[in-house]
């Protein structure tokens, strides 16, 4: 995967990409709907690739998915990185560090859950799915089990060591840019990127609705800006750091995302995406038999003999307005991004789009506000106790589940 930089000349890296930008938005009319009907095809591949993961794969091909593209987005800003310190600088390990300190995040963001808790459960999938293997990483899992803290500290260590060993005083101020920059990648995507994760064990619905509503923002506010750039709000600047960005496409984008917020639910309201992966491994994987929460998903909410609104409307709404006025912020900061390091896209992968993190650089805040949705107005009843507990139980030693078990048997 490789980061498409133009070729170097006299202006800064922030004029050729606004001269590029500008560029685009200016050429033939033939070319400029060439280039939107390739990016029509290409994001109906992509939707149909990653149907086809959920369709088949479920919450885990979910889960699965969302840890790839972690890994790739990384990747590219890896090599966003790279094009600040060039070969000629010769610094030690350049690439190393980065993916050094992406693996010390991602096992602080992901051992635990995935050892151990729900959603995830690695050692119990193993161990229920396919007993050979399960038996043989038993022990091994239960070591990482158990020692995940010291192991979180030791990897930290090492890494940070290892970090500043390869400091060079010539090369200072760069090496500390890119580290700098690291942080910040590791902060806005692994973490929120593995709460994506729990919103789709909660209910494939909360992960595939979020996507879609900033995938008909970023959509309606391309077309919106393409046919009416300047014809509603004027000449008026919406973002100097992105001079393709107009008024009329993030008020239009808004408005359709916030239609999408109220229809979509309606016709995502079926019990494979409504229920949550434990409900439907209680009753054996079966989702017909599986109950969804009636609370949400049900026949509840405003009704007055003529003008009914469900309570999942309400929810979808809540959310669509976040899609619709936040969201998009983490795609104005991947274009600041592109603008200082003078880059066109983050990569070449995906064609008329760019790369991943062209196209998920606003799903990290989506994925951060859906998990804080869940656990604020829908998560709230027993069964997210009984889960908090269940984790409690699941992290004792054998000899203290067995107490446990013993203390329980006493009450009626």
């Amino acid at each position: 995967m490789t980061v498409r930089k133009r070729r170097s000349s006299n202006p800064s890296p922030k004029d050729k990409a606004a001269a590029e930008e500008q560029h685009e938005m200016s050429g033939p009319p033939e070319s400029k709907f060439k280039k939107m009907i390739i990016r029509v095809i290409a994001a109906l591949v992509m939707v149909s690739f990653a149907a086809g993961v959920i369709l088949f794969g479920r919450h885990l091909g979910a889960g699965a998915m969302v840890s790839f593209l972690t890994l790739c987005i990384f990747n590219e800003l890896v090599n966003v990185a790279h094009t600040e310190a060039n070969a000629n600088l010769e610094i030690p390990w350049f690439r190393t560090v980065p993916w050094l300190w992406f693996l010390v995040a991602s096992h602080l963001a992901y051992s635990q859950d995935g050892l151990s808790y729900a959603p995830m459960n690695l050692s119990g999938s193993l161990e229920r799915n396919v007993p050979y293997i399960g038996s043989e990483l038993g022990q091994y899992l239960t070591f990482l089990k158990n020692h995940s803290s010291l192991l979180s500290l030791w990897m930290y260590s090492i890494t940070f060591v290892v970090s500043v060993l390869a400091l060079r005083r010539k090369h200072l101020t760069t090496q500390l840019h890119i580290l700098s920059f690291t942080v910040l990648a590791l902060s806005l995507f692994v973490i929120p990127m593995k709460m994506a994760i729990h919103n789709a064990f909660a209910g494939l619905f909360w992960f595939i609705f979020p996507v879609i509503l900033v995938a008909v923002n970023d959509s309606f506010a391309y077309f919106c800006g393409f046919f009416l750039k300047h014809q509603i709000f004027g000449e008026r600047e919406f973002l100097s750091i992105s001079p393709n960005k107009t008024w009329e496409g993030f008020v239009g984008g808004g408005i359709f995302t916030t239609l999408a917020g109220f229809f979509l639910p309606l016709l995502l309201n079926h019990k494979f995406l409504t229920c949550s992966y434990n409900a439907i491994e209680a009753v054996g994987g079966n989702v017909s038999e599986c109950v969804p929460n009636e609370e949400v998903f049900g026949n509840e909410g405003y009704n007055n003999g003529n003008f009914k609104i469900l309570n999942i409307q309400y929810h979808g709404m809540i959310l669509a307005l976040f899609a619709s006025t936040v969201a998009p912020f983490g795609g104005f900061l991947a274009s600041a991004i592109k603008r200082v390091y003078g880059l066109k896209d983050f990569a070449n992968f995906i064609p008329g789009h760019g790369g991943f993190m062209d196209r998920l650089d606003c799903q990290f805040l989506m994925a951060l506000a859906t998990f804080v949705h869940l656990r604020t107005f829908v998560l709230v009843n027993e069964d997210m106790n009984f889960t908090k507990v269940l984790r409690s139980a699941i992290a004792l030693s054998p000899e203290g589940r067995e107490k446990l078990c013993r203390e329980l048997s006493s009450f009626p």
